[in-house]
């Protein structure tokens, strides 16, 4: 048995409201959320490549084995800062000379960068 037309008409008038709303709920979500993700990631995007041009290279110099005050200076001329992160004691290794750098020698870092090493010391005693 079918439904009267004023039934019929009710429920196509109620589905006809929900598409609608549901429409406006999805289209309200791709303008608030989709669209600004979208085009923040893709400045980033198209920005990040002038950035990292912009930023001149230089390649990390071996200062291992050197006196800490003269590979200061040698990182110094490449444009780069020395950071002394820790004074080990090490039988083979003599007073205030660099032990271990970070980043290693032949890296590209940005001119500026600061290296960390790690230069030998006195023994504990």
């Amino acid at each position: 048995m079918q439904a009267p037309v004023s039934e019929q008409a009710e429920r196509k008038k109620r589905l006809l409201i929900y598409l609608l709303i549901g429409f406006a709920l999805i289209s309200l979500f791709v303008c608030v959320f989709i669209i600004p993700a979208v085009t923040i990631t893709g400045s980033w995007l198209v920005s990040r490549p002038k950035q990292v041009e912009a930023q001149p290279q230089v390649v990390v110099p071996n200062v291992v084995g050197q006196d800490y005050r003269k590979g200061e200076a040698v990182l110094k001329e490449h444009g780069l800062r020395m950071q002394v992160l820790a004074k080990r004691w090490d039988e083979n290794q003599p007073v205030d000379v660099i032990v271990l750098q970070n980043p290693s020698a032949g890296e590209s870092v940005a001119v500026g960068h600061t290296i960390d090493v790690v230069i030998g010391a006195k023994p504990p005693y």
